[in-house]
């Protein structure tokens, strides 16, 4: 009857892809070898940052030291600049006293010559007289 199906005989096929097995094997490879070589570009590059990076912070002290130091020779060169500055202008204080003085002492001679001539005039009064 119809219910009576001999069961099917399974059927064993071979399959000949050992050419697709080897290639994805040496595609494998080659692949862990680019991986390997990318990984030690990666820690060479690390390395290389790494340095950079202590490069950069001495520079970067180095940078902060010149400019303390500049601080102080500008605080330094502005002290400097404001004694000058007092200096000039003490010397100027000077310069108008001692062209006071000078003055003074040429009004002064003038009148120790007026003094003179009107002593001499006296004197040449007194022997007339």
């Amino acid at each position: 009857s119809q219910f009576n199906i001999e069961p099917v005989k399974p059927e064993i096929i071979t399959i000949n892809n050992s050419d697709e097995i080897e290639a994805y094997k040496s595609d494998k490879l080659s692949l862990q070898l680019q991986l390997e070589e990318l990984n030690n570009q990666l820690i060479l590059a690390l390395d290389e940052l790494k340095s950079t990076s202590q490069k950069l912070n001495l520079s970067a002290s180095k940078s902060q030291v010149i400019e303390e130091e500049l601080s102080k020779i500008q605080n330094a060169f502005n002290l400097s600049d404001s004694s000058l500055k007092k200096s000039n202008a003490k010397l100027l204080e000077n310069e108008k006293t001692l062209k006071e003085l000078e003055k003074a002492l040429s009004d002064a001679e003038l009148d120790i010559e007026l003094i003179k001539f009107d002593l001499e005039i006296a004197e040449a009064n007194l022997r007339a007289n």
